[in-house]
């Protein structure tokens, strides 16, 4: 397996809002498929993507790709307020209140700051199905990816022309629902030759949303007895379900294909901060440096708070946060002790979502299958297993579940089955007790309280 990585490069404007420049983002992606691909003497026989959620692509009404508005877009975020009269009408249908996190916000967002570009929109798709629209000239978006526009009827599954008519999107025209494993023959030879690819009779096979895809790789199909964790950028904690329940403080999405629900509790922004916080902090150390200097059987010098989710403001006032340590600051802080709290917020957000969960569905789950780039920290995993007295289980090429995901949706479409791909676990994480850290996770916990009061 060849895994290149390409940084993500924004267009920010004064209005809270970032574009993706799709000519330079295509040609970036098209170079480098054509390096691996130059360098790896493969046949490719089937196309297939996994795109990060809320992250879309606009087209005008001939279906040429105008930008892309990815997921940390926020230009919607000002006007969410003006929208509470018809938030139950929203959530109702879409089972998510009103944010700037989908689509629907951002393209409000959009009409009111910048409507130069959107009169020039007609309708749009996700980051994954983009490449039908690319190879196949097909304008589609997989169920997955539609939820997550706040404009898609999770329960009957389609288009709620009522709540676009509440965002006053009606100069919207909408892709085609499209479920994963759908295959596509490839249209646009010349597409394929820019990325590489001499076998003229390759494929597209439908992907879908990124978290979904991970789940997929480290479970069967049928299981719905595990939660997972799914550690990136954000750490949704999930479980699968084959019936629609909603809680507090929960996000409830559509499984690949839509067959299936999945519900997801999420700490918000965590893997992030801690690629931040150490960019900032500590930068020439290595991540194992880092972590090797945390004791969890001690209370952290500095107790950090700042994933996005856990302790949302009442008051609807941008979320706050900070480091929080003994007053008057002492002189044996360092900088790693900044970043191990860091860490400590992160899996202390995780583990209350797992509470959260279990008390909210009253189900009860012996372990925890976990995935992702922020599974590479020893640290984490541990903190999780301790806090949730849950044994945490990492499988093999847990890095980049969403590819593994990718590969298991064109194995079971072209051969019937995916299983040569071998479920392997490779660490697992025993819960341990430790006082200190469950004082700190208390600690915690009131200072979050004590901030949505804010």
């Amino acid at each position: 397996m060849a895994i290149e990585h390409i940084p993500n490069e924004y267009e920010e404007d004064a209005f809270g809002g970032m574009l993706i420049n799709t000519q330079q983002f295509f040609e970036n992606i098209e170079a480098l498929s054509r390096r691996i691909l130059n360098e790896n003497d493969v046949q490719v026989s089937a196309i297939t993507v996994s795109g990060a959620r809320q992250t879309f692509f606009l087209v005008d009404r001939d279906n040429q790709i105008l930008f892309g508005i990815p997921n940390i877009d926020n230009r919607g975020e000002q006007f969410v307020q003006e929208f509470d009269q018809q938030k139950e009408l929203v959530s109702s249908s879409t089972a998510r209140e009103i944010s700037a996190d989908f689509l629907a916000m951002k393209l409000v967002g959009l009409n009111r700051n910048r409507p130069d570009l959107y009169n020039k929109v007609k309708s749009f798709t996700s980051l994954s199905e983009v490449f039908a629209l690319i190879f196949c000239g097909q304008l589609i978006i997989e169920p997955s990816q539609a939820v997550e526009t706040q404009m898609f009827d999770l329960y009957e599954k389609k288009w709620n022309q009522k709540v676009v008519d509440v965002f006053g999107l009606e100069q919207l025209s909408f892709p085609n629902i499209v479920s994963s494993g759908t295959v596509f023959e490839i249209q646009d030879k010349n597409a394929l030759a820019r990325y590489g690819i001499k076998n003229e009779s390759c494929k597209f096979v439908v992907g879908g949303a990124d978290t979904q895809l991970a789940i997929k790789a480290v479970t069967s199909e049928d299981d719905e007895n595990e939660l997972y964790l799914v550690s990136g950028t954000t750490s949704p904690v999930c479980i699968r379900s084959s019936v629609p329940a909603k809680y507090r403080d929960c996000w409830l999405d559509l499984d690949l294909k839509g067959e299936r629900y999945i519900l997801e509790f999420n700490p918000g922004v965590t893997g992030l901060n801690y690629e931040r916080s150490k960019q900032l902090l500590s930068a020439e150390a290595n991540y194992s440096e880092l972590e090797k200097a945390i004791d969890l059987f001690h209370k952290p010098k500095a107790i950090a708070s700042f994933t996005t989710q856990s302790f949302q403001s009442d008051t609807g006032v941008k979320k706050l946060g900070g480091f929080f340590m003994s007053s008057p600051l002492s002189a044996a802080i360092t900088k790693k002790d900044l970043i191990a709290g860091i860490v400590y917020d992160i899996g202390f957000a995780i583990s209350k979502k797992v509470k959260q969960l279990e008390v909210d569905t009253a189900q009860k789950h012996n372990a925890i299958v976990a995935c992702g780039g922020g599974m590479q920290s020893s640290v984490l995993p541990q903190i999780i297993a301790n806090l949730t007295q849950k044994r945490v289980l990492i499988f093999s090429d847990f890095k980049e579940p969403s590819i593994l995901g990718c590969l298991k949706v064109i194995e079971e479409k072209l051969h019937g089955s995916a299983s040569n791909i071998e479920r392997k676990i490779e660490f697992e994480y025993l819960p341990q007790s430790s006082g200190s850290l469950m004082q700190a996770y208390r600690e915690w916990n009131e200072i979050g309280i004590g901030l949505k009061q804010i």
